[in-house]
């Protein structure tokens, strides 16, 4: 599927409609400052195995009456599925979760994957350690969405806090389909006809995180191994076929077949309007809190507030699936 391009006469109408839809969505942008955005919470399910207790309109539910460091029933992992599906981040506190205990809940999931890049457990090459402090600055306060850059971009992620300093560090949230429901209908239906590509290099190029996993050496061997790949700017859910927005300022290079001029205007209209206030949720984090979030969903934000003090997690992606354009034909039905 190619993307569409405004630099031809015949392409003048469908430049006035993209032009029209971001006045209204503009327009509908500052409506919303006095409260204009229609989001409202579904139905609250009667789990008999959870507690979850909505934290936004927007996304993301604190989950409690569960400990998650030993093995849980298949019914008890079914709920926090439903859960996570619905409120696309769950949080958890208290939980003395063991790497162990870690990589058997993401294994409930799908298949645990290896980072590229971040630096590994010793003992479990698909649990990452992001460590920061005086030493290590942190990098990764850019909102994206994980491992775009791959064909098959994470399906979920599963975060473990183990040192949080006192104040600082939390973490941040938004909901892309709820970004993408709020825009104007020009906008969304040009968006169905758009790919981009997303690259692994284009954040961790020159990084200190990239450094440390082999510097200019790896980083000719990632361009090897990752090829840029495309992806639908829209794409339907893996699990709920909801549509949902998948370009992010970190991973994403470009969108395809656009003069430069073109894509980036249009991907900083919709970075700027997928990172609206009312569309996030924003998570205090504990030592022993646990965050799961839905990555197709969502993209994240982790705050980089709290250097020179000691921050370290522990994370993991499960597998995903190869990405599919939305289509209102086709979904509209099922979601």
């Amino acid at each position: 599927m190619g993307g569409r391009s405004f630099c031809h006469s015949a392409d003048n109408n469908l430049y006035l409609t993209l032009v029209k839809g971001l006045l209204n969505t503009h327009m509908a942008e500052q409506s919303s400052a006095i409260g204009y955005h229609n989001l409202a919470l579904g139905d609250k399910p009667n789990y008999q195995h959870i507690n979850v207790e909505p934290l936004t309109l927007a996304l993301g539910a604190l989950v409690s009456g569960v400990s998650l460091s030993r093995a849980c029933s298949d019914e008890v992992y079914a709920e926090i599925a439903d859960a996570l599906w619905q409120y696309h981040v769950l949080f958890f506190h208290g939980q003395a979760l063991t790497a162990e205990s870690h990589l058997s809940l993401a294994k409930h999931f799908g298949d645990p994957e290896v980072h590229e890049i971040f630096q590994a457990d010793k003992d479990y090459p698909e649990i990452s350690i992001l460590l920061n402090d005086k030493k290590r600055p942190p990098e990764v306060n850019s909102w994206h969405t994980d491992t775009t850059f791959r064909e098959k971009p994470s399906l979920c992620t599963i975060l473990y806090c183990e040192v949080m300093p006192e104040a600082g560090g939390d973490t941040m949230w938004l909901n892309q389909n709820v970004a993408f429901e709020a825009l104007s209908q020009p906008i969304r239906e040009m968006l169905l006809g758009l790919e981009a590509e997303h690259d692994i290099l284009n954040y961790y190029s020159g990084t200190e995180m990239l450094e440390g996993a082999g510097g200019e050496e790896k980083g000719l061997e990632l361009r090897k191994s990752h090829p840029i790949v495309r992806h639908p700017v829209v794409v339907a859910h893996p699990i709920t076929g909801i549509p949902c927005l998948l370009v992010n300022p970190t991973h994403t290079k470009r969108l395809v077949d656009m003069r430069k001029l073109e894509s980036e205007r249009l991907l900083q209209f919709l970075y700027e309007h997928t990172q609206t206030p009312e569309f996030t949720v924003r998570f205090r984090w504990k030592p022993g809190s646990i965050a799961i979030w839905d990555n197709f969903a969502t993209q994240h934000y982790a705050l980089a507030d709290y250097y020179p003090m000691h921050r370290k997690m522990r994370r993991i992606t499960v597998e995903g699936r190869k990405t599919v354009a939305y289509d209102p034909a086709r979904f509209s039905q099922n979601t």
